[in-house]
């Protein structure tokens, strides 16, 4: 009978840290250098390419370098760039990996550097969540789960408010 009020107490300090759906856009496991946040996508169909937008803080005095992105439910996870080709026509490159400067906060959004997630199974429809971990040089793994957005969202706050827009830049911290 003590054993089995022991493993019952374990089990309920386990599941206390398990991430929930709740925390959709927050750190599930976060680093002592980077964070993510305002994670989100547009919804969109089974088996479609799909950007995927986040903030990411290097909070550390050091850089740090974007390796690659996984995630259970997808095949794989571009990390791509924008590339103007011509007047209002723009090409994308995928890029090896992403550095992240000391200090700094990179926004990956709509027309610029972002990720692409390709194979995930199901329809991403707005209200659900996708997991993805990002795999970093130094910092590990951290991840986050995504919100499915409206199709014609702009950003990780209002679905339709412009000024909410993102377009991929950087920005020295404090």
């Amino acid at each position: 009978m003590r054993i089995t009020v022991a493993l019952l107490g374990l089990m309920a300090i386990g599941l206390g840290a398990m991430p929930s759906l709740a925390d959709d856009a927050k750190p599930v496991m976060p680093s002592k250098s980077v964070v993510l946040h305002d994670a989100w996508m547009r919804e969109t169909a089974p088996d479609q390419p799909a950007g995927a937008y986040v903030t990411i803080e290097n909070k550390g005095t050091s850089p740090d370098r974007l390796l690659f992105v996984t995630g259970p439910a997808v095949n794989y996870v571009d990390i791509d760039t924008a590339r103007e080709q011509g007047q209002d026509e723009a090409d994308v490159a995928p890029l090896d990996s992403l550095d992240i400067p000391a200090g700094s906060t990179v926004v990956l959004g709509p027309g610029r550097t972002q990720l692409t997630v390709h194979g995930h199974e199901d329809a991403l429809t707005r209200g659900k969540t996708l997991f993805l971990i990002f795999h970093f040089e130094h910092a590990g793994d951290v991840s986050a789960y995504f919100s499915i957005k409206a199709r014609d969202a702009t950003g990780p706050g209002n679905d339709n408010d412009p000024g909410r827009e993102t377009h991929g830049f950087m920005t020295k911290g404090a």
